[in-house]
């Protein structure tokens, strides 16, 4: 109990002399202080551990290893680091190796009662003051977490952010300048026919409709621990793995992506029967190396996901029709390795710009989607 609340004061006498015991009961004869314990030196921190003091008194008389080693243990424990901490010596020859030890006071066994009760009472009330300074500077400070616990949780699962927030190297790495290679499952979500959404509607309308787009989307996202990099007009970056790493990372997005398609299929169709709308999503994933980290300037900065895996799933995703997942090979791969099997259907290779060589395209059939007419050597129809 601290000292502005205590019916009395508790006073933690560390000494060995009854002598000493007896001054200071004279002393707090007749006052609202009383020796609650009176314990040797090497007994201080199991004292302290059964109930905190308000004021510790401790005899100077001690020899100064033993007088330093017990102030340094006070001043270091959180119980007693505010707690004032008075020297008593017989002369004022200990002055000097008080202070230095670490006492917040010092006075001599002649001193007077009324002299020693002012001064007394002029730490606690010193004492009190830096309480409520520590009290109201954690307050801030946890009210500062929590804002930032609230920021990453926008773009981070719960779970996640809770990781970075409790990992000092993942937290420096998502705001210091460095960049980081690592093996990322990448996802690109695009809704098809928002162009000619966006024309039949009004303003206010097309944003609703893309808040509850983007709300399916991230709900998933974070329901399989992604982590959503990029929100641009229609689409949906997102990365799996980073910036805490996912064994798991490309079935996660696969079952993320089925479950989007799914989901989306329902509001879909919601919005026909509200707004005769017509719109579908196509989803894109790659599996490969990233860099990630923060890009941009020193007053703007952006924590993202660049390389060419990404711009390969960028690719797939916008070649994926409506209410169709389709993956690269790098991610076929991945899955046989593990012996995970999502029923993946082989699609004719996709050229990209700027290689020499194709890639294995695959995607996963749904219910309102099957590409079941699609032979490997066809060519892809347009979109």
């Amino acid at each position: 109990m601290s000292a502005t609340l205590s019916a009395t004061f508790r006073t933690l006498l560390v000494s060995s002399s009854e002598s000493s015991r007896a001054l200071l009961e004279r002393l707090l004869d007749g006052s609202d202080f009383v020796i609650d314990d009176m314990v040797a030196p090497d007994q201080v921190i199991a004292s302290v551990a059964r109930r905190a003091p308000d004021l510790i008194v401790i005899d100077v008389e001690a020899d100064a290893t033993t007088l330093t080693r017990v102030c340094g243990v006070l001043k270091a424990n959180p119980t007693t680091l505010l707690v004032p901490l008075v020297g008593l010596a017989k002369s004022a020859k200990q002055r000097l190796l008080a202070f230095e030890a670490g006492v917040d006071d010092f006075l001599t066994h002649q001193v007077r009662r009324d002299e020693f009760m002012v001064r007394v009472r002029s730490l606690l009330k010193v004492s009190a003051a830096r309480r409520q300074l520590a009290a109201e500077q954690l307050a801030e400070e946890v009210k500062r977490r929590e804002l930032i616990r609230a920021a990453f949780r926008r773009y981070i699962s719960p779970k996640l952010a809770d990781q970075i927030l409790a990992s000092p190297e993942l937290l420096d790495s998502m705001f210091a300048g460095t960049h980081k290679r690592t093996q990322v499952a990448v996802m690109f979500a695009d809704m098809r026919g928002f162009t000619a959404l966006s024309e039949r509607l009004n303003p206010e309308q097309v944003v609703e409709l893309l808040n509850e787009f983007f709300k399916l989307l991230t709900d998933i996202t974070f329901e399989y621990e992604g982590t959503v990099f990029s929100m641009a007009g229609d689409s949906l970056l997102v990365g799996f793995g980073v910036p805490v790493a996912q064994e798991d990372g490309a079935e996660r997005a696969i079952l993320a992506a089925k479950l989007m398609l799914e989901k989306f299929a329902g509001l879909a169709h919601r919005w026909t029967q509200r707004y005769g709308v017509e719109t579908g999503l196509g989803i894109g994933i790659n599996v490969g190396e990233v860099i990630a980290g923060n890009i941009g300037s020193p007053s703007y900065m952006n924590y993202t996901i660049i390389g060419d895996t990404v711009n390969v799933a960028s690719r797939l995703g916008q070649r994926a029709r409506a209410g169709e997942m389709l993956f690269s090979d790098a991610v076929k791969t991945w899955l046989d390795e593990r012996g995970v099997d999502v029923g993946a259907m082989p699609l004719p290779s996709l050229v990209l710009r700027g290689r020499s060589s194709p890639i294995g395209i695959f995607c996963v059939p749904t219910s309102n989607n099957e590409r079941l007419d699609f032979r490997p050597d066809a060519t892809l129809p347009p979109h």
